[in-house]
């Protein structure tokens, strides 16, 4: 018979109880063996919360049940199992599924309808100990907090954080640069991107001592103006919602001052003052904005307010000019006035439309087979699959509190739901494509009809979006008398338009 055994033990209960992994294995060998094991195979994850169900060594004991390559499965107790009642019953479901016997050394399992209700109620209070243990160590860091300790790793730049003291340091060489980033923003009214591009230029290493200096990094430490005059404020985000607290909810926590507090209150009220100017800026709009790319450097295409030959006006450009960016776009810069170029794609776009006939079969010619389609959905189903797991692992260990919510975390959790958002439309997409029939390619040849009645009447977003619908890619080659715009359609193919220098 071919058994396996799982062990588990966390951080916590390791330092606090003395369990062993080694005394795990070898009781439910022993186990095994007396059941009539003559194969056994160890599974053991170590320093690993039972909260969460995405264990490694869990992982591919889970796999081996479904490969048919175990029967027996012996564990010391239900709790190194997991410490949550539904990831306890939705295991015991899955290796019963797959006609394997689960054993427990310090429990009677037994499968009747009583043996499950007391199984039930061990997951419980099990998971309860688990709440009760989580709510402890909330109160005790809360404690510590208004004690004025650090209770979570301390990480920021400018200061150094010894986690066998608890104590937070100036790191001097460190501390220096963020005085000069205060002074420039503050006294010598630098921009922030202008910040970046001086320590770059200076080659003053960054936190990690690879990369360059970005404006967003620059950003976020002028917002740090409160700890860097003295006062960390704790307990910020709620780590249950992933919002933030009530500013009188949070504590705050004497370190060792950079600047003064007038240095941070005077970056703090600049920093308010440009975000109020740049909400009131007027704001222009783009038609191609999204999908118009510079195929000489090969970076996305943006639009901006700029002289050319002259004149104020709408224009495209490929030039990047904040620090961090991953290109800086073709050198010497390549500004295109707007509205010839708008006009010259949106006419191209109208051509398609007065031909609404080849318009659908080109459409109902160019859908990807069915086949194709649903690989792809099956692709973003594991995807989604995948940023779901993600999440709840980073949620789990929240809520075990191993580590408090700090700005890196919560951008991971932003970065997720943006991940899943774009993950959930190109779903929508697809299954809408999957539903494409002939009634449909009948509802666009009448669309594009009734669009050729008013093309003159049609507002911005109303072009946007018949635009976006048609076009999926602008691309400008080369420029003056020598640009080439290629203009790559959803649906009919590629067209391509040569525009001289005196209409651009």
């Amino acid at each position: 018979m071919r058994a396996a055994v799982y062990a588990r033990v966390s951080t916590e209960e390791q330092a606090r109880h003395g369990y062993s992994l080694a005394e795990q294995e070898a009781a439910c060998s022993a186990r095994a063996r007396e059941l009539g094991a003559d194969q056994i195979e160890v599974y053991a994850d170590e320093g690993i919360s039972g909260g969460i169900l995405e264990r490694p060594a869990l992982e591919k004991l889970r796999e081996a049940v479904r490969a048919g390559a175990v029967d027996l499965i012996v564990v010391r107790d239900p709790d190194r199992l997991s410490r949550r009642l539904a990831h306890q019953l939705l295991l015991t479901e899955e290796f019963e599924r797959y006609g394997v016997r689960l054993e427990f050394i310090d429990f009677e399992w037994k499968d009747s309808p009583e043996g499950r209700l007391f199984y039930s109620v061990r997951g419980a209070i099990a998971e309860f100990e688990k709440e009760k243990i989580r709510e402890r160590m909330t109160r005790g860091k809360n404690q510590k907090a208004r004690q004025g300790g650090i209770p979570v790793s301390f990480d920021c730049y400018g200061y150094q954080y010894d986690p066998e003291t608890g104590q937070v340091s100036v790191l001097p060489a460190e501390a220096e640069v963020v005085r000069e980033i205060f002074r420039l923003f503050v006294e010598e009214d630098w921009g922030i991107n202008g910040i970046a591009r001086l320590l770059n230029e200076q080659a003053i290493p960054t936190r990690r001592r690879r990369g360059k200096w970005h404006r967003q990094v620059v950003r976020q430490i002028l917002l740090k103006g409160s700890t860097y005059s003295g006062i960390w404020q704790y307990g910020k985000i709620d780590w249950r919602t992933g919002k933030k607290r009530n500013p009188k909810d949070w504590i705050p926590i004497a370190v060792p001052a950079i600047i003064t507090p007038q240095t941070a209150a005077k970056a703090a009220e600049k920093l308010k003052e440009a975000r109020r100017l740049w909400n009131n800026r007027g704001q222009h709009s783009y038609l191609l904005s999204g999908i118009i790319t510079c195929s000489d450097c090969g970076t996305s295409m943006t639009g901006v307010w700029a002289k050319n030959w002259g004149v104020s006006s709408r224009c495209y450009t490929c030039r990047k000019n904040w620090q961090g960016a991953k290109s800086f776009g073709c050198r010497p810069s390549k500004i295109i006035s707007a509205g010839p170029l708008e006009e010259a794609v949106w006419a191209q776009v109208c051509s398609w439309l007065r031909d609404p006939d080849r318009l659908a079969k080109e459409a109902l010619a160019n859908s990807p087979e069915t086949p194709d389609l649903e690989r792809q959905l099956e692709g973003i189903e594991k995807q989604l699959a995948e940023t779901d797991r993600g999440r709840e692992n980073i949620l789990t260990t929240l809520a075990s509190g191993l580590f408090e919510l700090d700005e890196k975390t919560t951008a991971t959790l932003v970065e997720l739901k943006k991940r899943r958002q774009h993950l959930e439309a190109r779903k929508k997409e697809i299954n809408n494509a999957l539903k494409k029939t002939p009634s449909s390619i009948e509802s666009l040849m009448l669309m594009a009809l009734e669009v050729l009645g008013h093309l003159d009447d049609l507002d911005f977003r109303q072009k946007q979006a018949i635009v976006r619908s048609l076009v999926k890619q602008v691309m400008i080659t080369g420029k003056g008398r020598d640009m080439t715009i290629t203009v790559v359609s959803r649906i009919p193919g590629s067209a391509t338009i040569s525009i001289s220098r005196r209409n651009v």
